[in-house]
């Protein structure tokens, strides 16, 4: 099991310097550079890469670039990210709706959007080849690929060397829940690492009565997620790969983050050594 730490909530109020500290604090292998506008990223990337190598880290990926289906931007990120020596960048898949007022105002339909995601997608694998890079999506609500059912949609037949998939449990669990071992089975070769986090949801009902459904950011190990599952179908599928940590609690707060993610490696070590690592019987006969 590999650690990184995802800096989006740590990069507005921290240095480069300061945010490898946080990862060699927490104890992390790597880190998850998030990155901002586009005419810094070359430099900034230039500058993480080489503090996580002076720091003896990993640069797991970059994330925050390029639209999929826009062939000219994504080189244009491609080239701030390889000029860094990186050879994975997550890229933006096509928005839909994050609640019923967006929806309302989307012209596209979702259909449309697949095949935006699916044609972008087929135009990566060129432009992939020609950087060294493999492009990521992430199961975000609101999305194209809030659920791992996108994968045989979108994906099947396409080179997982050059596109991948960033599994956030957590994010599932919002929109597009599939179980862990399903999503799993699902991502087969496409997994390219996971997000960590955990929250639980929320109802409560707004100033016109009307009952709105949220969700709260909890620690680890007291949320809906159950990781002793996510890592039983880890198990199962024999994935021993990276796991990032993302919207800490407590950030950007350092000393509160290194704690919090130290308590998040010990509760992902536990969950680990606790799920089985294979199937058991007696066996169900759900589908005689």
């Amino acid at each position: 099991m590999y650690f990184a730490i995802n800096t989006n909530s740590l990069r507005k109020s921290l240095n480069i310097k300061q945010m490898i500290q946080v990862c060699l604090d927490a104890g992390v292998h790597g880190v998850e550079w998030g990155l901002g506008p586009l005419e810094n990223a070359a430099a900034e990337a230039r500058d993480m890469a080489a503090a996580s190598r002076d720091a003896g880290l990993q640069v797991l990926s970059f994330i925050n670039g390029g639209k999929l289906w826009d062939t000219d931007d994504i080189r244009r990120w491609s080239d701030a990210v390889a000029g860094a020596g990186g050879n994975m960048l997550r890229v933006a898949h096509p928005w839909y709706a994050y609640n019923f007022d967006e929806s309302r105002r989307q012209p596209e339909t979702f259909p449309e959007l697949m095949k935006k995601t699916r044609d972008g997608l087929v135009k990566l694998m060129d432009v992939g080849r020609e950087y060294g890079l493999r492009y990521v999506l992430e199961t975000h609500r609101a999305s194209t690929f809030a659920s791992p059912m996108a994968v045989p949609a979108m994906m099947q037949d396409l080179d997982p060397a050059i596109c991948g998939v960033i599994y956030d449990p957590a994010n599932t669990f919002l929109e597009g829940f599939v179980r862990p071992r399903g999503a799993v089975e699902l991502l087969g070769p496409f997994l390219a690492y996971l997000h960590v986090k955990n929250l639980v949801i929320t109802q409560e009902r707004n100033a016109d009565g009307k009952m709105v459904v949220a969700m709260q950011k909890r620690l680890l190990d007291q949320g809906a997620i159950d990781y002793e599952e996510v890592m039983f179908a880890l198990k199962l599928c024999k994935f021993d790969g990276w796991y990032s940590f993302e919207e800490m609690i407590a950030a950007p707060d350092p000393e509160k983050t290194v704690a919090e993610i130290r308590h998040g490696i010990k509760h992902l070590l536990a969950c680990h050594a606790a799920a089985p690592d294979a199937l058991h019987g007696p066996f169900l006969t759900f589908n005689l």
